[in-house]
């Protein structure tokens, strides 16, 4: 009796030893959770410097995260246990990182005192129909060089220095490609805006109506869009580019074009060049001219044509003399007259006849 019982107390030693090596084994191969990255923050001049570190060894978590500069997002990317990143910033410059499930951090950048003539850059970006819009504009007094474009697996791509002011560059690029904007900044450089090209829907030529409408000075050119983004169009009248138009998503516009008939006129996309329709201007068609008035007040007179008759159809010669100016008794006005005239033969020959009759009545009786 004594023997199962030393079994079982045996057994039972065996299994909590094996529970208890189980739970030093899956200790040492389950990785801590990392404490969420420490962020530093450094104002250097023309630019501010984040570095970050979780303060621990291992993990490969990841936060998202978003980095804004003024308000308007600039940066987003995967934050993982450590790294770091310079933005280009303008004295005053408030910055926001915001990672996903963690509270948001607020920087405001200060230039150091010994910061000489940092770059005035502003940089925005924009996907159209055909290409990145990108909008730099300088705040300062001072061209600002050595902007590059940085596409991911194509290279670098030098921008013209920026003079004061602001300037668009178009930028084609393929769909969902990811690029940056940057500056020299010591042996690196300073990232001004990143983000990736997102071509809109439905951004083909044929979204594009034109309606030619020929005039008395050239054609009006109107535009119909029912694409998903944004349409750049010039119009050109020979080889001369004679209007253009900027034409939003699901939007119109209207080019008027002066041009003579005859000339071929031609509506494309002014960034990717492709056709969108074409027209020669015909002949003129313009509504009947209203006759300027003259310096009194009055209606000018006709001008005789060449065989001496105005426009009207009256002579162009002038009225002839006679009492009260006025033109020569002719036509239906002599008729008239005529007809007056017996009116009044006829008149006078019955009253004659009446009076002629009771003269003789009151003679007879008289002589009674």
């Amino acid at each position: 009796m004594r023997t199962p019982v030393l079994l079982r107390r045996l057994l039972g030693t065996a299994v909590g030893s094996l529970l208890l090596l189980g739970g030093l084994v899956l200790g040492a191969t389950t990785p801590a959770g990392a404490d969420p990255p420490e962020i530093r923050f450094e104002n250097l001049c023309g630019a501010v410097a984040f570095d970050w570190d979780t303060g621990t060894i291992g993990g490969d978590e990841t936060w998202a995260t978003t980095v804004l500069r003024d308000g308007e997002v600039i940066d987003e990317f995967e934050m993982r246990a450590r790294g770091g990143q310079k933005y280009g910033a303008r004295d005053g410059a408030r910055f926001e990182i915001r990672r996903e499930g963690l509270p948001a951090r607020d920087y405001l950048h200060r230039s150091p005192d010994d910061c000489v003539n940092p770059p005035q850059l502003t940089v925005a970006a924009a996907s159209e129909c055909s290409a990145l819009l990108l909008t730099f504009g300088n705040l300062g007094a001072t061209p600002i060089t050595g902007i590059q474009v940085l596409i991911e697996g194509v290279g670098g791509r030098d921008v013209a220095p920026v003079a004061t002011g602001s300037r668009n560059e178009h930028l084609g690029l393929a769909d969902g490609a990811r690029f940056y904007v940057v500056t020299p900044l010591g042996s690196g450089f300073a990232y001004w805006i990143s983000g990736t090209y997102d071509k809109p829907e439905r951004c083909t030529p044929d979204e594009v109506e034109v309606r030619f409408t020929d005039g008395c000075d050239g054609v009006r050119v109107d535009l119909t869009s029912t694409a998903g983004g944004v349409f750049r169009v010039e119009v050109l009248a020979g080889s001369s580019v004679a209007g253009t138009a900027v034409l939003a998503a699901g939007g119109d516009a209207r080019v008027d074009v002066p041009a003579v008939p005859g000339t071929a006129v031609l509506v494309r996309d002014a960034v990717g060049g492709s056709e969108l329709g074409r027209h020669t201007v015909g002949e003129p068609v313009c509504g009947t001219p209203t006759p300027t008035p003259t310096s009194d007040g009055g209606t000018p007179t006709p001008t005789p044509t060449s065989d001496g008759t105005t426009p009207g159809g009256s002579s162009g010669a002038p009225p002839a003399s006679g009492g009260g100016g006025g033109l020569p008794v002719t036509g239906a006005r002599t008729t008239l007259f005529a007809l007056a005239g017996s009116l009044l033969v006829g008149t006078g020959a019955v009253l004659f006849l009446l009076a002629r009759r009771r003269r003789l009545r009151f003679t007879g009786t008289f002589g009674q």
